[in-house]
């Protein structure tokens, strides 16, 4: 950035005012159609280029990305709901709705709390340790928090997930 020049730069190069025009919903300002469309590349990015990646031992560093990019993209989507769904239009509105209640997006968020702050903090709730063990992937963090689940079945899910989340943000973003 210490090398750009800004004098060949004009507000006129911009063509982000005219995408944005067409993106997401007419309602919402174009910060946050940009926010939306940041969404959407990062669930694209776990979605497609960690697709390739099926060796075990990046399996877990996987899961994390994923389970992590998507709990923030949902995260926000709720907090977007929030303050935007009364004034957005029925399509999307439907749209966003679908994604924030669909069951997997709820199971997500609900354990949010505990397993999402323990991939990113690393440090496990106390009342968990005994549950944990070395043997296990992810130290059994996935078996804990999502209970009858376990890792294998936990990272399917996730995958699953992001890509159907992000193949609808996607569907959004085109208006």
């Amino acid at each position: 950035m210490d090398a750009l020049d800004t004098a060949h730069m004009a507000d006129s190069e911009v063509r982000a005012e005219k995408f944005y025009r067409r993106s997401f919903d007419t309602v919402l300002p174009e910060d946050v159609k940009a926010a939306l469309m940041g969404f959407t590349c990062a669930l694209n990015v776990v979605d497609v280029l960690l697709a390739g990646d099926v060796g075990e031992a990046s399996a877990a560093t996987v899961l994390k990305l994923r389970y992590i990019t998507l709990h923030h993209v949902l995260s926000s989507l709720r907090k977007l709901a929030e303050q935007y769904a009364s004034h957005l239009q029925p399509p999307t509105r439907s749209l966003l709705n679908d994604i924030l209640t669909d069951p997997t997006s709820l199971l997500l968020m609900q354990a949010h709390a505990g397993f999402r702050n323990t991939l990113v903090h690393y440090r496990p709730e106390q009342r968990l340790e005994n549950q944990l063990s070395v043997q296990l992937p992810l130290y059994g963090l996935a078996d804990a928090y999502f209970p009858g689940r376990n890792f294998t079945t936990l990272r399917t899910m996730v995958a699953r997930h992001t890509a159907y989340v992000a193949q609808r943000m996607e569907a959004w973003s085109r208006g």
